[in-house]
């Protein structure tokens, strides 16, 4: 065990009587000295701070113990310590330091300071005032100081009156010299990151020389500080008699990143859909929120500039480089106008504002008052298209904006860039297919169809022997709210009231699967393919021609010679287009996977047998008849909980209205 012994120097006694209490320890790891010193001081190891005096030593047979000089942190080097860290991490955010804090540590009530100060050109006397509800010095607390430090008797009046004006300036009381050889000294460290010069003051011995500002300037000079003297630091820690314990007497300046250009929208650039429902379960399609109009001359994004980076210099006066912030577009959609320094953009006409493909565009929409079927054709409209009627067998509806169709989407093509809303529903028969690539789909029913998005796919009635595929969340949860039959995938929640039924058909329920990525790993892989063929081909002709070559090399002609070049050059530069294929398809496959771990399937009531469920790399056949289940996958299989509503926030009805009964 370290054992714990104080440091018995005459000039430390008055210290002991304070908070800043300093002991020396000896212990085996600095650890042990510190928790030691801990219980000594009754403070936390964190509030403490030290110097190694002498490092252990590990041996065959026995170890040379530490020897550390520890002392607590007074409270105004706490906010210090943090504001540094602060200013380091955060910018100087203050997000490290509270108001509160800040607040303690500046109304805190503290005892004035005497302090007595022997220079060359003679003996001084310092009175600080108290502050808050602190304790003032008195007379016999500085005539002491007088004492300890070996001073003859002072002219008690003069005392008394430095005492009563506490000016805090340094007030001549002796002309004696110091005496040689009990001068105080004083130790200087530079960080290992370079930026901080740390000072410790050792106090004189009697009637010994008191350090100077420029004595811990010299001292500092002496290791090669040149930059960020802090000059008055260093004056109020010599005034306040600091000793033994280390302070920043000099700080480099931390270099500042540049702020990245960011944009800032004054529209929707993102859609939730909510539902509202009735006492009778009945959704109100009239109001999804999801059309934002704008006006000619609508400011609807601003772009705030990058910022430059502030280089910074270490304590050696060596710059230390600073990143400039990163630059962005604003992109210009359609129906915009961009202003010539790119910073504003606004709505060029009334109309639709979409979010796609990272830029803003302004639609016009397109009505189509009764079915889409024989009279009109097939729809193509680069903007949104409303239709009041139904969509017949054998047309398609393509929209670059959203599609809202009042009736139901039969065996039909139904794509669009937004948001795709069915009032009524889908009867597919096996060959309706509706697409969405950047917005939501929402029906009331969709039956023996396939609907893909790169959002969420919401349901009001049921999902019956469809294959559904949604790069966010499946969600069946209205009056009926019923998965019967068919693949459903999404990349986060499938969620329903009811799954299965008791005629047990196929249904595949499968969480971790997204769209849009899987189109990009397979269009990876083609690629990945294409160049590998390539690869194979060339590098058969490379080989044979430079077997011709070391056959006969006087026979080799120049103009073979620079082919046999070229085609070593295409080599490499295939090889490397593969592997970059084959890290980007690495790169997706472990994104979707690590989406996939916070994949759930949530059944709100009954989940029937013979349902299968996949997520992430388990899966699981259910076997027997489940009520109100939430499963996730865990250490490689498939759990379950009690439900869990994936809507938090959602609004119920029911819950109000079951409210004061008993």
């Amino acid at each position: 065990m370290g054992a714990l012994t104080g440091f018995l120097s005459e000039e430390l006694r008055e210290f002991e009587k304070k908070e800043t209490e300093l002991v020396e320890v000896i212990a085996d790891t600095i650890e042990e000295g510190l928790e030691l010193a801990s219980a000594h001081f009754g403070r936390k190891i964190h509030e403490l701070d030290y110097t190694v005096l002498r490092r252990g030593k590990k041996r065959w047979f026995f170890s040379d113990p530490y020897h550390l000089r520890v002392s607590i942190i007074p409270e105004d080097q706490i906010l210090q310590e943090l504001s540094l860290l602060d200013d380091k991490l955060t910018g100087g955010s203050g997000k490290l330091v509270s108001k509160d804090l800040r607040d303690l540590v500046a109304a805190k009530d503290r005892d004035g300071i005497g302090s007595i100060k022997i220079y060359k050109t003679g003996i001084y006397a310092l009175v600080f005032p108290p502050i808050g509800e602190g304790k003032p010095v008195r007379v016999e607390d500085l005539t002491r100081k007088i004492s300890l430090r070996g001073i003859p008797p002072v002219d008690p009046n003069l005392i008394e009156r430095i005492v009563k004006e506490k000016s805090g300036e340094p007030v001549l009381i002796s002309s004696q010299k110091p005496k040689p050889g009990n001068d105080a000294t004083c130790t200087a460290e530079v960080t290992s990151d370079q930026m901080r010069a740390m000072v410790t003051v050792y106090p004189a011995r009697p009637m010994g020389r008191d350090l100077e500002v420029s004595d811990i300037i010299a001292a500092l000079k002496a290791i090669g500080v040149i930059q960020g003297l802090k000059e008055a630091d260093i004056k109020k820690a010599l005034d306040e008699e600091k000793t033994n314990i280390a302070f920043v007497a000099a700080e480099g300046e931390y270099p500042e990143n540049g702020r990245n250009a960011d944009i800032k929208y004054f529209v929707r650039t993102d859609k939730k859909i909510n539902f509202k429902e009735d006492q009778s379960g009945k959704v109100d399609y009239k109001d999804l929120d999801l059309i934002e109009n704008v006006v000619v001359g609508q400011l609807l994004a601003e772009k705030i500039p990058a910022q430059p980076g502030k280089l910074g210099r270490n304590l050696f006066g060596m710059v230390l480089p600073a990143k400039d912030g990163l630059d962005v577009e604003l992109k210009q959609g359609k129906g915009t106008i961009l202003s010539e320094d790119g910073l504003r953009l606004t709505a060029e006409v009334n109309g639709q504002v979409l979010y796609t493909v990272g830029k803003l565009s302004v639609e016009t929409v397109y009505r189509i008052n009764g079915d889409v079927g024989v009279k009109t054709g097939n729809v193509t409209f680069l903007g949104s298209i409303i239709i009041t009627g139904n969509v017949e067998d054998n047309y398609s509806v393509k929209a670059a904006g959203n599609i809202e169709i009042y009736g139901t989407v039969q065996k039909a093509l139904i794509e669009a860039d937004g948001d795709i809303v069915i009032r009524q529903g889908v009867t597919g028969r096996e060959e309706a297919r509706i697409e969405s690539t950047g917005g939501n789909i929402v029906s009331k029913f969709i039956q023996n169809a396939t609907a893909v998005t790169e959002k969420d796919i919401i349901v009001q009635e049921g999902i019956l022997h469809s294959h559904l595929m949604a790069g966010g969340k499946v969600i069946c949860k209205g009056k009926r709210g019923q998965i019967v039959g068919g693949r459903i995938e999404a990349a986060l929640l499938i969620s329903a009231k009811i799954i299965g039924s008791q005629a047990n058909p196929q249904t595949d329920l499968i969480v971790g699967v997204n769209p849009k990525i899987l189109k990009q790993i397979a269009d990876y892989e083609t690629k990945k393919k294409e160049n590998q063929e390539k690869l194979d081909q060339i590098t058969k002709t490379f080989r044979t021609l430079k077997a011709r070559k070391e056959a006969d090399p006087a026979a080799f002609a120049a103009e073979s010679e620079t082919q046999l070049q070229k085609l070593d050059a295409g080599i490499k530069k295939l090889e490397k287009r593969i592997n970059e294929f084959t890290n980007e398809i690495q790169t997706l496959t472990t994104y979707m996977d690590d989406q996939a771990a916070q994949g759930r399937i949530s059944v709100e009531k009954t989940l029937y047998s013979g349902v299968t469920l996949r997520i992430r790399h388990a899966d699981f056949k259910v076997k027997h008849e489940a009520q109100s289940k939430t499963f996730f996958e865990e250490n490689g299989q498939i759990r379950s909980m009690n439900y869990e509503d994936p809507d938090e926030d959602k609004n119920d009805w029911r819950k109000k209205r079951g409210r004061g009964k008993k």
